[in-house]
This record gives structure tokens, sequence and C-alpha cells, in this order.
């Protein structure tokens, strides 16, 4: 009976462990989801200000001598637009900023979910009043400086304006978005797998 206790405890000791779940390394890949998101809202509002002051500067140091007063009025919207999205760009790269690579991860899930969700909803009346405020400060600017150019000519600029406004929004610009959505999305699927074994 003795031998056949140490051949079961034997035995038992020959049984591997159920292994730990495995934990990512996640920290090194949201620190560098977060710093990608942050050099693109950071640099994108640093572009955007610099637009404003160099058209401030044409306007009052050009020299142009427009005839008409909304053309002046154009260039500054065109600026307060710029300076707007600098703004909310900004803005944007602080709440980046905030998400905190250490927490725990249910907390830095939380936090990257909160985040997507505000981005999302940041994208869908932003992105079009950009897109359409510009637009129309840019057709006031162009009343009076293309007043007088050639049929053919007003044809070929506006075809070529049209066309890259086009690409820009919706090309450009949603596969932008999109591969930002995809560096969140990863993360947060990462995150929530990690959450799922820790519960286990």
């Amino acid at each position: 009976m003795q031998e056949f206790d140490e051949l079961k405890h034997i035995w038992q000791q020959s049984i591997p462990e159920k292994p730990a779940p495995k934990m990512p390394d996640l920290a090194k890949a949201s620190a560098q989801t977060k710093k990608k998101l942050q050099n693109e809202q950071r640099n994108g509002a640093v572009c955007l200000l610099l637009t404003a002051a160099f058209i401030a500067a044409l306007a009052i140091w050009g020299g142009f001598d427009f005839e008409h007063w909304y053309t002046y009025a154009a260039m500054a919207l065109v600026c307060l637009i710029c300076l707007s999205q600098a703004f909310i760009m900004l803005s944007t790269y602080l709440k980046v900023k905030r998400i905190n690579d250490t927490a725990a991860p249910r907390k830095h899930l939380a936090e990257w979910e909160a985040y997507y969700t505000f981005r999302q909803r940041q994208l869908k009346w932003n992105k079009p009043l950009y897109f359409v405020l510009l637009n129309l400060a840019m057709g006031l600017y162009l009343i009076e400086v293309l007043d007088g150019a050639s049929a053919t000519f007003l044809l070929v600029f506006g075809t070529i304006y049209v066309g890259w406004m086009i690409f820009a929004y919706l090309i450009m610009g949603k596969r932008l978005l999109k591969r930002e959505r995809n560096r969140i999305e990863s993360v947060i699927a990462e995150l929530h797998n990690l959450s799922k074994q820790l519960s286990e």
C-alpha cells in the first residue's frame, strides 16, 4: 500500500500544471500606438497654426490690394478655420496623452474604449464641417481672384480643385482615418483578450 501511495505521489508530480495565461506585452504596443496618434495630432496642429500665420501675413503685408472686403474676409475665415481645427487637434492630443499605459488592464481598456468612442463622435461632425467651411471660404476668396479669367482657365482650375478636394476627402482622408481606427481597435482587441484571460 505504501508503494502504491509513493507511485501515486510521483505520478501526480509528473502531471504538468495548467499554464498561467500568457500576458502579451501590451504596454509597448499601447505606448507605440499612443505615440503615433499623438504625433499625428500634434504635427497636424502645428501645420495648421503655421498655415494660419502665413495666410494672415499675406493678407496684411502681401500687398494684394483687393477691391472687395469679402476677399479679406475669406482669408480671415480660412485663418479662423485653421486655428479652430488646430485647437481641436491639440485637445485630441491631450486626450490621447492622458491614457495611462501603466494602468491595470481593465482600466487601461476602459480608457482606450472611451477615447475610441470620443474620436468616432468627433469625426462625425468635425470632418464634414471642416471640409464644408474651408471650401466655402476658398470659394469666397476665389470670386475676386479669378474674376476676369477665361472660361478655359476656370474649367481647368475648377476641375483640378474639385478633383483634389474629392481625393483628399474621400480617398486620402478615409485611408488615414482607417489606419488610425485599425491601430486603436488592435490595442482594444488585445486588451479584451488579456482581460478575458485574467478573469478565467
